[in-house]
This record gives structure tokens, sequence and C-alpha cells, in this order.
């Protein structure tokens, strides 16, 4: 098992350096090291260079984190291809639990539990139950679709896919700017098995500045457009409740906090998925939208007060985004 990893880089100077000493350090080497500067103003060149770690630096100008991924798969050369942002660290033991896992496996794919890791360097556990809860490999695409209904936690710098299986797919669409995670995802382990971890083997950064995972309206309305794209090989109830689920926070969020352009594009996408109520909320909130924004942040404000958590519909889905 030759594991190419892919660092895509983004204006990460502050961050790379970390990530690539968590790859040097892992326990089962990687077949070799693909970081990949799309664009960078800062010294993410420089850091990459500085890090000690043994790499492939390539340079693009694509600004789209799919492509930019696409561009590292490209050249590797390992028969797995191992995901990691450049604002992310993996523990040593994260390779080695994959190798393990899919050992004399048909899988073409592997993901786990992350812990969060914040600007300043702390780390702490994601603490949300998953709902599955022990590690296990030959998982079908139809059990994807019910535990993503149940809100698998989606971490991507977790993931690992067989490289012929990723390039048969088409690798990432670079026209998902956002949520291209789950559409690749959902595009590799159709028809295919897959395997989950449950020890947490990442650590994600959950406050980057400028992350391209901040506008969660643009974020659900791209995870929606993952879900339409691959609704047809994931047929059932699990699928259904998905894109209902997911339009309806499409249509909330679009509503309170867009511009009419914004929720008109939300909206053209997620109303054939909004249940008939919802459809009749929302065109009784038509008559008077101001008075109906203005009841939906007022309900936001109680919650958050009474609770000290954001309302559901602003947590975006899954982990990454």
């Amino acid at each position: 098992m030759k594991v190419s990893v892919v660092i895509p880089c983004h204006n990460a100077a502050r961050w790379v350096g970390g990530a690539l000493r968590s790859v040097a350090a892992q326990t089962r080497p990687p077949h070799e090291v693909v970081v990949v500067d799309d664009a960078s103003s800062d010294d993410s060149a420089r850091a990459v260079r500085g890090s000690g770690v043994d790499v492939r630096l390539l340079r693009v100008d694509c600004r789209n984190a799919a492509a930019a991924r696409n561009a590292g798969a490209e050249v590797a050369t390992g028969d797995w291809i191992a995901l990691l942002d450049a604002d992310d660290e993996w523990y040593p033991d994260h390779l080695a639990r994959a190798a393990d896992v899919l050992l004399g496996t048909a899988d073409v794919a592997y993901r786990g539990l992350y812990d969060e890791l914040t600007a300043e360097g702390a780390r702490r556990p994601l603490g949300r139950m998953q709902p599955i809860t022990e590690t296990r490999s030959g998982l079908t695409h139809i059990e994807y679709m019910r535990l993503e209904d149940q809100e698998l936690v989606f971490g991507h710098s977790s993931f690992l896919y067989r490289a012929d299986r990723f390039r048969e797919v088409g690798g990432f669409d670079p026209e998902q700017v956002r949520r291209h995670d789950i559409d690749l995802w959902l595009r590799v382990i159709r028809d295919r098995t897959w395997a989950w971890d449950t020890v947490p083997s990442v650590a994600y950064r959950v406050d980057t500045p400028g992350s391209i995972s901040r506008s969660y309206a643009e974020c659900e309305y791209y995870y929606l457009k993952a879900l339409v794209r691959n609704k047809d090989a994931y047929p059932g109830p699990d699928m259904d409740r998905m894109l209902a689920k997911i339009a309806r926070k499409v249509m909330t969020i679009g509503f309170a906090d867009s511009a009419p352009a914004e929720f008109a594009r939300y909206r053209g996408l997620a109303w054939p998925y909004l249940p008939p109520k919802v459809r009749w909320a929302y065109r009784a909130a038509g008559l008077a939208p101001g008075v109906a924004r203005r009841a939906i942040r007022l309900k936001r404000a109680v919650f958050t007060w009474r609770t000290g958590t954001r309302l559901p519909e602003l947590r975006p889905a899954g982990g990454r985004l």
C-alpha cells in the first residue's frame, strides 16, 4: 500500500509547516508528499521548503480548492491518495491505522473521526456521538446514506481514496466550489465499499481565518447541490430525508440572511425538495418578508440565549466543509 499525501495550500504559511511535520512523524511513512500551492500571496512556499520535510511542491494558479487537489492527485504515483488540508494535522498513527483497517479489503475509501484544533493549538474531542460506534470495513454506499442522515461526521483530512477509483470517477468537480468533498465521496463509494475508523487520528482546525467553510449559506447550498447531483444513485427514504433537511436549511438561512439575488438562487435549487408544509410557510412569509425575517432572527436569539448553542440550521452539516 503506497500512500501519496496531497496537501492543497492557499495562504497557509502559518499552518503548513505543522501539517507537514505531522506527515513526517507518521509511524507508517507515506510513499510521497505533494503540496499544491494555489496562488498564495504569503510565504507558504517558503514555509513548505523550510519545514525540513521532503515534498514535491507544485505552484498553480487555480484559485479553486477542488482544482488544486486534482492537480496534486494527477502527479501522485501511489495507489492510495490521502488528503490533508494545510491547516490540519495528523496524529502519528493515522496512516498506520488506515492501512490496518483496509488490509485485505476491497474498500475504495477510508475515513474516520477527528479532534478539533483551535488557532492557539489546543485540541479537544469532537463531543458528538456518532451513529456508527465500531471500526468497520465493507460498508456499502446505501449504508452510508443512512449514516449521513444521522449526521455522521465528515472530516476531509481523515480521508484516503484508492487512486484508480479517484481517477475513474473524474476526481473533484471544480464547479462544486464548496462541498466538493461530499460530492466526490458519493461518486467514489457508489456501488463500492468503504471503511470507517472510530479512533480520532486527525486534528481539524476549526477557526482558520478566511476558510472557505465560513459561509454557511453557500456551504449548505453546495451540499444540497451535491446531493441533488447524486440522488439517483442513492434512492430511498434516507436520501429523501437528507434532501428535505438540507433544502430547508438552505431556505431558512437564505431567506433570513441573504441578498435577494442570492436567495433566488438558493430557492431555485431547494424548492422542489421542500415538504409541502414548508413551501406553504414560505409562500406566507413572502407576503410580509420583513416580519418573517425578524421572527426568524428572534427565534435564533432566544434559542441561543436559552441553550448557548446555535440553531440547527446554522450549524454546518457534517464536519469539514
